[in-house]
């Protein structure tokens, strides 16, 4: 059965044109965490660790402090020698200045304690944004869709989701947006098993229509403040590059947000 026509495309169609031009900036959102190495990724797993994680001057710095009696875990880190340039004459009494200086060389690696989950800090919550008309649990029940726990180690995720199920990090910028893109994702098929081999070959594509639920669904609800449009134009900008959007693309686009805020809207 197709969903039904949405009301407003007219006017969702002139937001989004405006969002691919107008500035954007992602700056602070998903930059905000180191990105570990796979190595480091397999160690902090075989620690038991499924959240992020990050250093104690990294958790400082998004204001948060860690927890009187928490154990550091494990990370793998370089060993770096000094070492003073090679002279291009080694009869030469006086080394220049450039020479005196030294170099930096890794030398190997080795396991240190130095690294935090989340369940081992504490700092103020995000509150939690809930729309006057329109509810998530709701939505959920009607779209048959999951909120699963958030297993991630790297910080800089913010959700994700697979088949019918979605998770969210408890350290998402915006939760309410990035919960509109998850069921973007979903109600748009880029989950299901039959379909993730075409999200892979076409992912801008893909990440470009998830956000654009989440930018429409935002501003029908009275949500999308200049941060968060900003934010959203920048996703799109980064994603799409130089790919041309088919009709097809924005239609799928507009019954995809039509579907989901028709099923979580309050009477």
């Amino acid at each position: 059965m197709p969903m039904p026509k949405p009301r407003d495309t007219l006017d969702w169609r002139r937001l989004l044109d405006e969002a691919l031009t107008a500035p954007g900036d992602l700056t602070g959102v998903y930059d905000r965490f180191h990105d570990y190495s796979f190595a480091n990724m397999l160690l902090f797993r075989q620690q038991g660790i499924h959240e992020p994680v990050a250093s104690f001057s990294r958790w400082k710095a998004l204001g948060r402090h860690i927890l009187k009696g928490a154990k550091a875990k494990e990370v793998i880190v370089p060993v770096v020698m000094q070492e003073a340039l090679p002279l291009e004459n080694e009869a030469e009494a006086t080394p220049t200045a450039e020479h005196r200086e030294a170099v930096a060389r890794v030398i190997g690696f080795k396991a240190v304690r130095a690294i935090f989950a989340l369940s081992d800090t504490d700092g103020p919550e995000l509150p939690a944004v809930k729309p006057a008309d329109w509810d998530l649990q709701a939505a959920l029940g009607k779209l048959g869709v999951r909120e699963v726990p958030f297993d991630e180690l790297n910080g800089n995720i913010h959700g994700y989701s697979q088949g019918l199920e979605f998770a969210i990090n408890p350290l998402a910028v915006n939760r309410t947006k990035t919960v509109f893109h998850e069921l973007g994702h979903i109600v748009l098929g880029h989950t299901l098993p039959s379909t993730i081999e075409e999200y892979r070959a076409h992912r801008g594509i893909a990440e470009f229509q998830a956000e654009a639920v989440a930018y429409l669904s935002m501003n029908e609800l009275d949500l999308l403040d200049e941060q968060t449009a900003s934010v959203s134009r920048g996703y799109f900008q980064h994603w799409l590059k130089d790919e041309q959007l088919p009709d097809r693309t924005i239609q799928q686009v507009f019954r995809a947000t039509d579907a989901i805020l028709k099923a979580g809207r309050v009477a």
